[in-house]
């Protein structure tokens, strides 16, 4: 089994696109799967390895397109036969997403046996993000400078893991759009999906990440150990006042420290924190929605749904889908 994927034309006034192809084994792919060209430049890719089934698949690049891909469920291996990964082998789990380029590589890739996975990728020319930042090279790093100028270096570089990351996703997979009016609404989750990556990757507040740095060893393993009491009781979890006097810190020290950490305020980590849990615990199948909502501290069902839905875009009990029609 192959995949294949290049940036085909850009000479002699030939249009360059993206040129995917996967060959497998019938029943190894879900019907899920679907490859859909939203541009010549920019494509979208939903591809579903069934649980259960042994896939390992050989890939191939010439001129790299730029991917910026993104595990929904399941795991994949992919080992490097070239370039400066070479004979690495990176194991991406749930909730991995990044953005990779990777020109003159080949090597395998190898889904999870039990689990099997559900990747979302978008695949786009260097040509078409230059488009966008002809005018503000200056921010780009020089990684990304590169790839935008084609150079044959390996671009790699990990995100992480977002709510609204996660929601956008959702959109793409589930909308009941057909048709052109579905293109377009696809181009639009799509485009705005790979601003959140690109402005992750860039560092979009350069202050907030000095201010990370200056935070002391003990004061980072302090707001730890605040985050770790916080998430302990779903039902009752400590008010940022009783939390501050658990582990010896100021109150306004740890709310300014935590929100550096972990990037959001105390309660809204704890909110997100616990819609999370709710999400794995739907994807792998064995909790009803109630017994979700219920193990992640919610007495109401309606109140649970309704801030699911807000988050992720989906009602909870659709959710599964991401995995059970695979």
């Amino acid at each position: 089994m192959k995949y294949q994927f290049n940036v085909r034309g850009g000479t002699q006034g030939c249009a360059p696109h993206v040129d995917y192809r996967v060959k497998a084994k019938q029943g190894v792919m879900s019907t899920a799967s679907r490859v859909i060209a939203l541009r010549p430049e920019l494509l979208l890719n939903i591809s579903a390895v069934r649980p259960g089934i042994e896939a390992r698949f050989k890939f191939e690049i010439d001129n790299a397109p730029v991917q910026f891909g993104f595990i929904v469920s399941g795991a994949n291996r992919c080992t490097y036969h070239d370039g400066a990964f070479k004979n690495q082998t990176h194991l991406l789990r749930q909730g991995c997403n990044g953005i990779y380029y990777f020109p003159e590589t080949s090597g395998i890739l190898e889904s999870d046996n039990e689990s099997g996975v559900f990747v979302v990728s978008v695949l786009t020319t260097p040509s078409f993000l230059d488009m966008y930042f002809k005018e503000d090279k200056r921010k780009l790093t020089c990684a990304l400078k590169n790839v935008i100028s084609e150079h044959k270096n390996q671009f790699y570089w990990r995100g992480t893991e977002h709510s609204a990351k996660t929601a956008l996703l959702m959109q793409i997979i589930h909308n009941e759009y057909s048709g052109g009016v579905q293109k377009i609404f696809l181009e639009s989750r799509v485009l705005e999906l790979l601003a959140w990556q690109l402005n992750e990757c860039l560092g979009a507040d350069p202050d907030e990440k000095q201010n990370k740095k200056a935070l002391r060893t003990k004061d980072v393993e302090r707001i730890q150990a605040a985050k770790d009491l916080l998430v302990k009781d779903f039902e009752n979890p400590p008010s940022v006042a009783m939390l501050a006097k658990l582990v010896g810190m100021n109150e306004k020290k740890l709310k300014i420290g935590f929100k550096q950490v972990f990037g959001r305020p105390v309660f809204e980590y704890f909110r997100e924190y616990r819609l999370e849990r709710a999400r794995g615990l739907l994807v792998s199948g064995d909790v009803t929605v109630s017994e979700a909502a219920y193990q992640i501290g919610y007495q109401s069902l309606s109140h649970f749904s309704r801030a699911f839905r807000e988050r992720y875009g989906l009602n909870p009990k659709d959710y599964g889908r991401v995995r059970g029609g695979c």
